[in-house]
């Protein structure tokens, strides 16, 4: 296994794997405290090496933006939903040409959104060790045992997409196959959608001004998420939301009612933004 943490072996290897048929890749990020994702970790893994990106390590990763855009070059994932988010964030860009393991064993016949280690053990009799599941990846430096469990999410994908495209073949599912990874390839897939959260809250017999003014405090809470860089459910939570778009508090006296006060949408800095926003829905066809 090879750990990359210099800028110079970083482009040396990128010069070997841009010579790769396919790449068997993932990362690892921290995400608990903030809105954007901290990359830690680039894992990528070929039929003879295992490689780990020191992503914290101040490298210029735009020679892997080349790798990940050739269209020669077959990117292996499970799942890579978050990824790409990732490096849709850090490249501007999607990558091309990949393989997503989840969704080709769905399309297979395998229960929908199957996790990597459920899929080991199903297809490759493989137990997963998890106990590393939820390590801290900033922590630095990177142990051995941290390497080695991060680098399985790689090393196995390897038989995965080889089984998964072969029954693909045999069983005439790409055109499906393709049709449903689409998705994962459109970038406005990745874009935030106020609409989607609202349908996650399971809102029942609601009326058309309460959702638009839902609608308007999830925005503001999506603004205040990102200039604090915090999770959205810890800037505030969907039951915060619908209080505030129930109630539309104009002053603090309102507000401080619904014991909402504590939570960072209400604080000083957006305190008033939550008053005029308030104020504004009321005053709009009411």
């Amino acid at each position: 296994m090879i750990l990359i943490n210099k800028q110079s072996d970083f482009n040396k290897i990128c010069e070997v794997l841009s010579n790769e048929k396919i790449l068997y890749m993932d990362t690892e990020f921290h995400r608990r405290k903030t809105y954007y994702a901290i990359l830690s970790i680039i894992q990528i893994s070929t039929p003879n090496q295992k490689i780990i990106i020191d992503a914290l390590n101040d490298i210029n990763l735009s020679a892997l933006k080349t790798i990940l855009l050739d269209p020669l070059i077959l990117k292996v994932f499970h799942s890579p939903d978050q990824d790409f988010e990732i490096f849709l964030k850090l490249f501007g860009t999607l990558p091309k040409n990949v393989f997503d393991t989840q969704i080709a064993a769905n399309v297979c016949g395998m229960e929908e959104g199957m996790g990597y280690s459920k899929l080991c053990k199903t297809m490759l009799n493989i137990d997963i060790d998890k106990t590393l599941q939820k390590a801290d990846w900033l922590e630095r430096p990177l142990s051995q045992d941290l390497m080695e469990y991060a680098i399985r999410d790689t090393e196995f994908l390897i038989p995965l997409h080889r089984m998964l495209s072969s029954t693909l073949t045999n069983r005439k599912l790409w055109d499906n196959y393709n049709s449903k990874t689409a998705r994962l390839l459109d970038s406005n897939s990745y874009k935030f959608s106020p609409e989607k959260i609202i349908q996650k809250m399971d809102l029942k017999n609601k009326s058309e001004k309460f959702l638009h003014n839902l609608l308007q405090f999830i925005l503001l809470r999506e603004e205040c998420s990102q200039i604090l860089n915090i999770p959205r459910n810890h800037c505030a939570k969907d039951h915060d939301l619908i209080l505030l778009s129930t109630h539309l508090p104009t002053n603090n006296e309102q507000l401080n009612k619904l014991y909402l006060g504590f939570i960072p949408l209400c604080k000083t800095q957006f305190r008033n933004k939550i008053f005029d926003l308030s104020e504004g829905l009321k005053t709009s066809k009411s």
